[in-house]
């Protein structure tokens, strides 16, 4: 019926006014407020599941061209691989020594605790609170397989089936999966290039208003190198403590900064998860290390997912971690200047009246939109890989960006100035055809 009307089958103003009645009744019932909202935000979910409006995920528009990737190189082509979110630093010599000596000292290479090993959790506590002024304790710190494993648990034990996680489109594809896994209502905040990816505060509280339990904020962002100003940060927060909402910070690129960066870790959040990586800070993207900082309850819950699953990180492993922590000035300083020297080159090269795209803040990649018409990024990473052999993301795995495609800049100068050109010269043909 609405279709037929012309009207939206999503409408957060009419979610939150039906959520404001239910709650009133509710309370003249002498009924559980957070009750109650978990069965009024069911019958919604189930409501738009009906209509159509269920989410299905977007990794999949990544995987036509990884497969097809992978196809050519079993065929021997030479491709120029631009999708990777995976940067080409190599990891540091005594951190692999560390490892190794940690292996040949130990006589028996057995589990340890699923929190991580507290010389770890207390180097991470010492270098977490010198950076932002911080108090946290060893307890407040839970390591794990990567960062994706923590966004996985955080997300997994601060949400349940029909709660609502906030999303910031466009977002890396991961969130969302692990959303569908808990079976949550998604709501969504499209930003655009236009303004410069930023984030409209009154969305926000539109979207808290209904009740979101979790909001999810990648920064440097993942797709776009967009930082959350300091201004835009503290706005987030101050309405997140008023509706109780967590937000969960994934704040993995921080290393990679070109901007001033201020961290969820610097504000007054009620209640937060941090999520951070050694993948990319340190090189150490095949050594699983990553690590969460929250309260003690939350650190406590998401342990257990731990607990039931990858059970713990390996002791050698955490203990090269450590090592990683104890030269971090010397790493972060040269991996930082290498992917700003990359940035740049990239910018250099899109230069184009057929490209649009906003210099990243931070990380290590860009949006960019195709300005022609009909433009499909979809069709256009099949086409592009197939006839330059260059490969990229469709902009679709991120969100509402059809007309967008993610660049990597994880490979070396050479590939990322050689594969843009190529982009480039083949949007150009796009628009001639």
């Amino acid at each position: 019926m609405k279709r037929e009307e012309g009207l939206p089958i999503e409408d957060l103003e009419t979610e939150k006014k039906v959520l404001e009645n239910g709650l009133t009744h509710s309370e003249d019932l002498g009924l559980d407020k957070d009750f109650t909202k978990k069965i009024i935000n069911t019958l919604i979910s189930e409501s738009l599941k009906i209509q159509g409006l269920e989410s299905q995920g977007r990794s999949k528009h990544l995987y036509g061209v990884f497969e097809k990737a992978n196809e050519l190189i079993s065929k021997g082509k030479k491709l120029i691989r631009l999708e990777i979110g995976e940067p080409n630093f190599l990891c540091h010599p005594s951190v692999k020594e560390a490892a190794i000596e940690a292996l040949k000292t130990n006589k028996k290479i057995g589990y340890v605790s699923s929190a991580g090993i507290i010389e770890l959790r207390e180097n991470i506590a010492e270098k977490v609170n010198e950076s932002y002024g911080t108090s946290v304790s060893p307890n407040q710190i839970l390591m794990t397989p990567g960062g994706k494993f923590g966004v996985f648990s955080g997300i997994l034990t601060s949400i349940s089936e029909a709660d609502r996680i906030l999303l910031v489109e466009p977002y890396w594809p991961v969130y969302e999966e692990c959303a569908i896994f808990a079976r949550a209502r998604i709501d969504r905040i499209h930003t655009v290039l236009d303004e410069e990816w930023r984030i409209d505060l009154e969305e926000v509280e539109e979207a808290f208003e209904t009740g979101t339990k979790l909001m999810v904020l990648c920064n440097p962002s993942n797709p776009t190198g967009k930082i959350t100003a300091a201004d835009e940060l503290e706005a987030i927060v101050e309405l997140a403590n008023e509706k109780n909402v967590t937000i969960l910070a994934d704040e993995v690129y921080d290393a990679y900064t070109f901007k001033p960066f201020r961290s969820i870790l610097e504000t007054e959040c009620n209640n937060f998860i941090y999520i951070q990586s050694f993948s990319k800070r340190y090189g150490m993207t095949g050594w699983r290390v990553g690590y969460a900082v929250s309260d003690v309850n939350t650190v406590k819950r998401m342990q257990k997912v731990m607990q039931i699953s990858a059970t713990c990180i390996p002791e050698f492993v955490q203990i090269a971690a450590i090592k990683a922590l104890e030269i971090e000035d010397e790493i972060l300083k040269k991996y930082s200047e290498a992917m700003r020297n990359r940035v740049e080159i990239a910018s250099r090269g899109l230069k184009s009246p057929s490209v649009s795209f906003k210099k990243p803040d931070g990380g290590m990649y860009v949006f960019p939109r195709g300005n022609v018409e009909g433009f499909d990024s979809r069709e256009f990473a099949m086409k592009l890989l197939s006839e330059e052999k260059v490969t990229i993301s469709p902009g679709l795995a991120f969100g509402e960006y059809p007309e967008h495609f993610r660049i990597s800049l994880g490979g070396n100068e050479e590939d990322i100035r050689e594969g843009i050109k190529r982009i480039v010269k083949m949007i150009e043909k796009w628009k001639i055809e």
